[in-house]
């Protein structure tokens, strides 16, 4: 009976000296896996902040496209820059003949 007591704490030793390694390795493992989640977090927070950036610049863009494609504007610049006149308006007679 003492050898099967002997062999049961010797399996139970090995059995606990294996696990060390694993819980180890688990332990590492969960470690990493925060330090890529951290890293991850911060450059999304880059790219989100580098987004917002972008789409003021872009917003600012656009309303300058806007305002140089107003017509008023576009007359202007043409009136400016190329010497162009706004031509008087025509006028056009219709004549209908009745019957």
């Amino acid at each position: 009976m003492r050898r099967n007591e002997t062999r049961r704490e010797i399996l139970k030793t090995i059995l606990y000296i294996g696990m060390v390694p694993v819980v180890a390795g688990l332990l590492f493992l969960y470690v990493w896996l925060g330090e890529e989640v951290r890293a991850s977090a911060i450059k999304l927070d880059s790219l989100k902040a580098r987004e917002i950036k972008l789409r003021g610049e872009y917003n600012l863009v656009q309303s300058e496209r806007n305002r140089l494609h107003r017509p008023d504007n576009l007359s202007r610049l043409a009136r400016e820059n190329l010497g162009l006149i706004q031509p008087d308006p025509e006028t056009r007679e219709i004549r209908v003949r009745l019957k």
